[in-house]
């Protein structure tokens, strides 16, 4: 059961598009303010794992992975337009970009190829092997969903200490810049290596 705990760290905790666009958002509003976004990544973890961890792979198999991979591709491009031309304030609790939301991360973390990743050998293999079955797999799915909510959050809050010693708006457009392009760069990467290369 460690090995389970060991794998979620390190597949959610590792850079990704959510932890990128949660390390942006938190350098211009208050970490507070990401609660909503990372309850809403949270969920979107329990959600799968509950349903593959019942349903195996007759919901989710294969063959799936491209289309939803695809509709994750548009939704970080989207997210991406988003941080490339919203204004840039001064401190994290400037007004001027709107907070990511619960939607936004539950649909964010549902499109997210990254979370299959997690998702189907976690939901499929490790809980079998782990003797985690009935009531177990809810309880699990749960815990690992709380766990998935730490992931955006911290990399919020070090978004946000980042920005405090940041004091010239014109520093937080050149990483609004960098943050775009790097999930341009993510959702480029998404669309060769699970939507190109699996059809």
């Amino acid at each position: 059961m460690l090995g389970i705990v060991l794998y979620a760290i390190g597949v959610m905790y590792t850079p990704g598009p959510v932890n990128l666009l949660s390390l942006s958002n938190g350098m211009q509003r208050r970490v507070y303010e990401h609660i909503p976004f990372s309850t809403g990544v949270a969920t979107a973890l329990c959600f799968w794992l509950i349903l593959v961890g019942y349903t195996g792979r007759a919901v989710l198999n294969e063959k799936m992975l491209p289309v939803v991979a695809g509709l994750g591709v548009c939704f970080i491009l989207y997210l991406a337009y988003k941080i490339l031309s919203s204004p840039v304030g001064t401190a994290p609790d400037s007004k001027t970009v709107s907070a990511l939301n619960y939607k936004d991360g539950l649909l964010m973390q549902c499109l997210n190829p990254k979370s299959f990743v997690f998702v189907l050998p976690v939901a499929t293999v490790q809980f079998p092997a782990a003797g985690i079955e009935g009531t177990g797999i809810a309880i699990w799915s749960i815990f690992l969903g709380i766990l998935g909510f730490g992931a955006p959050f911290v990399y919020a809050m070090f978004g946000s200490t980042v920005a405090r010693h940041v004091s010239k708006a014109s520093y937080l457009k050149y990483v609004n810049y960098i943050m775009g392009v790097m999930l341009i760069a993510v959702a480029v990467d998404m669309a060769y290596e699970h939507v190109y290369l699996a059809f």
